[in-house]
């Protein structure tokens, strides 16, 4: 784990979340898919979708579904989101009941990317968000964050295993940089 100083304390990285055999299969599980939908955005004219803005296809993990192995691995990342977002909690001794919102799988092709944004809004108030960095495989795709205070950019590194949480409030401004090479696999869930 590695937590740097001012506002970014609060962006926490956790290495080697799953044991390297299990994010094996769950890598393949991914790769099998052809389920993934173009992913869109909340805009004034409801959900659209917007390539200059969001270039991404998405598909959500349900538990409430035909496919047992969905279900099994919808309920394996809501176990070890919580597990780490109570983790995080810990670090900064505080303690907020939460719920998992939803769990969305992610593939950003060759051009994918997804411009500075907040994940809290009017519609959908969420508390934390995870990104799990399922490979590192692919070149470009960086998650950013923007410190507004500073206007400095803060990169993540493409580390396989990785889970990053960060409060999803207006100071947390983060983005995709477009993946130049290969394919990104990642998981998004929030806490409500």
């Amino acid at each position: 784990m590695e937590i740097k100083e001012g506002l970014e304390n609060y962006i926490v990285k956790f290495d080697n979340v799953m044991p390297e055999r299990i994010l094996k299969y769950f890598s393949k599980y991914i790769k099998q898919l052809n389920e993934f939908q173009e992913a869109k955005i909340v805009s004034q004219n409801g959900q659209i979708i917007d390539h200059n803005i969001r270039k991404v296809t998405t598909k959500s993990m349900n538990i409430y579904t035909k496919s047992l192995t969905e279900i099994h691995w919808a309920n394996f990342l809501k176990f070890t989101f919580i597990q780490f977002i109570n983790d995080y909690q810990r670090i900064f001794d505080t303690k907020i009941n939460f719920n998992i919102s939803n769990i969305e799988l992610l593939k950003y092709e060759e051009g994918g990317h997804y411009k500075f944004h907040v994940d809290d809004c009017a519609e959908i108030h969420r508390t934390f968000s995870c990104i799990f960095l399922v490979n590192d495989d692919y070149e470009g795709g960086e998650l950013l964050f923007k410190n507004i205070s500073t206007k400095e950019i803060i990169k993540i590194d493409n580390i396989k295993n990785r889970l990053i949480i960060w409060p999803s409030n207006f100071l947390f401004p983060h983005s995709v940089a477009p993946v130049t090479k290969g394919e990104r696999f990642s998981v998004v869930s929030w806490a409500l």
